[in-house]
Protein backbone atom coordinates (compact mmCIF):
# COMPACT_ATOMS: atom_id res chain seq x y z
CA UNK A 1 0.00 0.00 0.00
CA UNK A 2 1.46 3.39 -0.87
CA UNK A 3 1.43 6.47 1.26
CA UNK A 4 0.54 9.44 -0.36
CA UNK A 5 1.77 12.80 1.58
CA UNK A 6 -0.25 15.93 1.37
CA UNK A 7 1.49 18.81 -0.02
CA UNK A 8 1.20 20.63 2.94
CA UNK A 9 3.24 18.21 4.85
CA UNK A 10 5.84 17.75 2.13
CA UNK A 11 6.63 21.50 2.22
CA UNK A 12 6.94 21.29 6.29
CA UNK A 13 9.42 18.17 5.88
CA UNK A 14 11.84 19.92 3.26
CA UNK A 15 12.13 23.14 5.18
CA UNK A 16 13.08 20.82 8.27
CA UNK A 17 15.42 18.95 6.53
CA UNK A 18 16.77 22.47 4.91
CA UNK A 19 17.10 24.22 8.34
CA UNK A 20 19.05 21.51 10.07
CA UNK A 21 20.86 20.51 7.25
CA UNK A 22 24.78 21.88 7.22
CA UNK A 23 25.40 24.45 4.35
CA UNK A 24 28.42 23.61 1.84
CA UNK A 25 29.69 27.02 1.39
CA UNK A 26 31.84 28.22 3.72
CA UNK A 27 32.61 32.39 4.38
CA UNK A 28 35.84 33.96 3.15
CA UNK A 29 37.58 34.82 6.02
CA UNK A 30 38.03 39.24 6.17
CA UNK A 31 41.16 40.00 3.84
CA UNK A 32 41.56 36.75 2.49
CA UNK A 33 42.97 38.05 -0.95
CA UNK A 34 45.10 40.47 0.52
CA UNK A 35 46.92 37.34 2.16
CA UNK A 36 48.83 36.09 -0.51
CA UNK A 37 52.16 36.19 0.26
CA UNK A 38 54.60 38.31 -1.70
CA UNK A 39 52.33 39.14 -4.32
CA UNK A 40 52.40 43.04 -5.96
CA UNK A 41 49.80 44.59 -8.22
CA UNK A 42 50.23 46.41 -11.17
CA UNK A 43 49.27 48.33 -14.14
CA UNK A 44 51.47 47.89 -16.88
CA UNK A 45 53.31 50.99 -18.81
CA UNK A 46 51.04 53.34 -20.70
CA UNK A 47 51.74 52.79 -24.22
CA UNK A 48 52.81 49.57 -24.02
CA UNK A 49 51.04 47.32 -26.79
CA UNK A 50 51.37 44.22 -25.08
CA UNK A 51 54.10 42.41 -26.74
CA UNK A 52 56.26 42.57 -23.84
CA UNK A 53 55.62 43.02 -20.31
CA UNK A 54 56.68 46.39 -18.40
CA UNK A 55 55.34 46.73 -15.41
CA UNK A 56 54.07 50.82 -14.56
CA UNK A 57 52.28 51.64 -11.13
CA UNK A 58 52.20 49.75 -8.38
CA UNK A 59 49.58 49.36 -6.06
CA UNK A 60 49.79 49.00 -2.00
CA UNK A 61 46.51 45.98 -2.53
CA UNK A 62 44.37 44.13 -4.60
CA UNK A 63 41.23 45.83 -3.96
CA UNK A 64 43.07 49.21 -4.90
CA UNK A 65 44.06 47.92 -7.88
CA UNK A 66 40.91 46.06 -8.83
CA UNK A 67 38.96 49.34 -8.16
CA UNK A 68 41.79 51.70 -10.30
CA UNK A 69 41.55 48.97 -12.87
CA UNK A 70 37.61 49.50 -13.24
CA UNK A 71 37.54 53.02 -13.32
CA UNK A 72 39.90 53.32 -16.30
CA UNK A 73 38.77 50.20 -17.80
CA UNK A 74 42.25 48.62 -17.50
CA UNK A 75 43.56 45.24 -16.72
CA UNK A 76 46.32 44.84 -13.74
CA UNK A 77 48.98 42.32 -13.25
CA UNK A 78 49.20 40.23 -10.58
CA UNK A 79 52.96 39.43 -9.09
CA UNK A 80 54.28 37.12 -6.61
CA UNK A 81 58.41 37.16 -5.65
CA UNK A 82 60.10 34.17 -4.26
CA UNK A 83 63.58 33.15 -3.09
CA UNK A 84 64.98 29.78 -3.48
CA UNK A 85 65.86 28.18 -0.21
CA UNK A 86 68.30 24.89 -0.23
CA UNK A 87 67.22 22.15 2.26
CA UNK A 88 69.48 19.77 2.75
CA UNK A 89 68.11 18.43 6.10
CA UNK A 90 66.86 15.34 4.59
CA UNK A 91 68.69 12.07 2.54
CA UNK A 92 67.86 13.75 -1.11
CA UNK A 93 68.62 18.13 -0.97
CA UNK A 94 65.63 19.53 -1.87
CA UNK A 95 65.12 23.11 -3.29
CA UNK A 96 62.18 25.02 -1.88
CA UNK A 97 60.44 28.23 -2.13
CA UNK A 98 59.98 31.31 0.29
CA UNK A 99 57.91 34.73 -0.24
CA UNK A 100 60.39 37.33 -0.33
CA UNK A 101 58.82 40.24 1.82
CA UNK A 102 57.40 43.02 0.59
CA UNK A 103 58.89 46.33 0.62
CA UNK A 104 55.90 48.44 0.07
CA UNK A 105 55.01 50.36 -3.63
CA UNK A 106 57.95 52.14 -5.05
Amino acid sequence: MATIIAPAEERANHASNHLSGKSTRRARPAGEEESTLGARFFFSKPGIDGSALELGQEFASEGEARVEALKLGVTYYSVQEWRPVPDFAGRNPELKREPVARKGPG
